[in-house]
């Protein structure tokens, strides 16, 4: 990076925020993200390493949880094995199936793309109170990874892992592998499980999907894509998200095309900033300091022959889904734009008319929100899956009834969750 190149108060600010939210310090200097050299060829599913008891105390978790940590191989976009890292949050007293302690996947929103990104080293796990600590007070064992580059920041050899930031199918292997490896660790839970997932793992539920469809996994019941990705190119998206995905996606391109450079897409300033992201371990408030008034991509970036590529093999819809699957969206959403979504969900089912498509659409909602607002009703489809009742084939379109005016509702997640340090702080 040019020496010359200054960051600014605001991302010194932003980058101390973030380091305050760490639970367990910088997983660079943190032993249980590492991996011995005896681990590099294990295949893909394998549990290498698990904290049983994690010190809950470094975290700000509901009372009457627990936490375990796991590390285990799993394989990214080209197929190759990586390892990578999870958190297990634990009801106090589980729901049961016949075959063990019930369990869903989640799979979080974006929190960035370097290491220190990773969920599972964060004081609030990172979507708290949205989603993972209401799904262990609902009695769901919580099996969360945090993506291949976030948390394990090198492998077996000790080369740097690349996070490849919304490449959904390589996503959706670290949601699987992560389950796979969780029952090894913990045998009491049960081999069904669902997958939930907002956003980037929103687009990861749906990858986790179209997976299911041509490499089917015993106890798979089904997904919940809420807020999904379903691609980075479209007119129809928003200005600063299209160049949000071209400045967060040109490092993971890199890892998956040989022939592609960062600067293909992005301008001089965009990889200076990117240089930034990934030398201070900066993550999604760092990013948003960086690139909130300036756009980082070179214009006319969306027609480079690499991200293309990337758009048409990543992409959700239009593609055979295994088992049932719930999407979600807000109609109000300003990064995510749900014409996305619909069209994503048609294409699907005209495709496939056979697919058990549930697509809900809330007036008046959010990005975020759509998570909150929609609880009860992924919490009882959820729960359907697990006592067995079938989704029936085809398309069903349905939209939330709002019982007040939409002005009336809070729009956004307007506060974070964070440790009280004073006796008279807690209630």
């Amino acid at each position: 990076m040019d020496p010359s190149w200054k960051i600014s108060e605001i991302t010194r600010a932003t980058l101390t925020f973030e380091q305050y939210q760490w639970a367990t310090g910088s997983v660079l200097e943190d032993p249980f993200y590492s991996v011995e050299e005896s681990s590099v060829s294990a295949p893909a599913g394998t549990l290498i390493k698990v904290e049983r008891n994690t010190n809950t105390s470094l975290y700000s978790l509901p009372p009457g949880t627990a936490l375990s940590r796991i590390v285990y191989q799993s394989k990214n976009f080209n197929g190759s094995l990586v390892p990578v890292s999870a958190y297990i949050l634990w009801p106090h007293s589980p729901r049961s199936a016949p075959d063990g302690y019930q369990v869903v996947a989640f799979s979080h929103g974006t929190s960035g793309i370097a290491p220190n990104c990773a969920p599972s080293h964060i004081k609030n796990l990172w979507q708290h109170y949205l989603a993972p600590f209401n799904l262990a007070l609902q009695g769901y064992v919580v099996v969360a990874t945090d993506y291949a580059g976030l948390g394990v920041s090198k492998n077996a050899h000790g080369e740097p892992i690349v996070h490849e930031y919304v490449a959904s199918p390589s996503h959706a292997n670290d949601v699987f592998y992560s389950v796979e490896a969780a029952q090894t660790a913990f045998p009491e839970l049960s081999k069904s499980f669902v997958v939930l997932g907002h956003s980037q793992g929103g687009g990861s539920a749906w990858a986790a999907a179209q997976r299911q469809a041509i490499e089917p996994v015993p106890g798979y019941l089904g997904a919940v894509a809420v807020s999904p990705v379903t691609t980075i190119i479209d007119p129809a998206m928003a200005g600063p998200t299209l160049s949000a995905f071209g400045f967060l996606t040109a490092a993971g391109m890199e890892n998956i095309f040989q022939g592609f450079d960062r600067s293909d897409i992005l301008t001089p300033d965009g990889v200076q900033k990117l240089g930034v992201v990934q030398e201070t371990n900066g993550c999604s408030s760092t990013v948003v300091s960086l690139i909130i008034n300036s756009d980082p991509t070179r214009p006319n970036w969306t027609e480079d022959v690499f991200a293309q590529k990337f758009q048409n093999l990543t992409k959700n819809g239009g593609k055979e889904i295994g088992g049932p699957l719930l999407v979600i969206h807000g109609d109000a959403d300003p990064i995510l734009n749900i014409s996305l979504t619909t069209a994503a969900v048609e294409e699907t089912a005209a495709k496939f008319p056979a697919s058990q498509i549930e697509y809900l659409r809330l007036p008046g909602i959010s990005h975020n929100a759509a998570l909150t607002s929609s609880q009860w009703q992924w919490m009882d489809w959820i729960a359907k899956r697990f006592e067995g009742i079938p989704q029936e084939p085809g398309l069903r379109n349905t939209e939330s009834k709002v019982a007040m005016p939409v002005s009336a509702y809070q729009k956004e997640v307007n506060w974070w969750l964070a440790p009280a340090t004073i006796f008279y702080e807690t209630p």
